[in-house]
């Protein structure tokens, strides 16, 4: 279940996608799976201050409460433990189209649990970013959003992301202890 360094790396909501030296975590029994747990149950069964690394690929936006989440994650990760994560962009179709989805994110979502960020925080966890980027598929769409993004990213999500959708966010932050 970790690699030869002694590195706890989780992978939340992996179903049949999880990497040899991960410990998957799902609410279906699979042959990924290692620990079987409905995610929206806190606190997930993991130990304080035990993980190096928590990953999850198109989880999140599944969950009920981002907020008990996200400090869930924070306990168990090491001081300076990382969260790398992906989740639909906003306006990723496919976001609105499976009925399973509950929470859309944005570029600025993680902002309300990132240190020296300007907007409201709901918990004292407190992360740092390392990565936040938005990625887009092929095609002449995903070439004029990709630039509009790196051009502004904050314009691109107010008044560009409809009409050249992103496909996904992907996170990496470190948790601040």
């Amino acid at each position: 279940m970790t690699s030869a360094t002694n590195i706890v790396i989780i992978n939340l909501g992996c179903g049949n996608n999880k990497r040899p030296e991960e410990i998957g975590v799902d609410i279906i029994d699979g042959p990924c799976v290692d620990v079987v747990a409905d995610l929206n149950v806190y606190p997930m069964p993991f130990e304080d201050n035990s993980a190096d690394i928590i990953r999850s690929s198109h989880c999140f936006e599944h969950l009920d409460n981002t907020v008990t989440l996200m400090e869930d994650i924070h306990r168990i990760l090491k001081p300076g433990g990382i969260l790398e994560f992906s989740v639909p962009h906003v306006s990723n179709i496919e976001f609105f189209r499976d009925p399973t989805h509950r929470r859309p994110f944005t570029l600025g979502t993680m902002d309300y649990f990132v240190h020296g960020t300007l907007v409201p925080k709901y918990t004292n966890v407190e992360f740092e970013y390392i990565t936040r980027e938005l990625r887009f598929g092929g095609g002449l769409r995903g070439k004029i959003g990709k630039l509009l993004a790196k051009i502004s990213a904050r314009r691109y999500e107010k008044y560009y992301c409809w009409k050249y959708p992103s496909n996904e966010i992907y996170f990496s932050l470190r948790a601040l202890k």
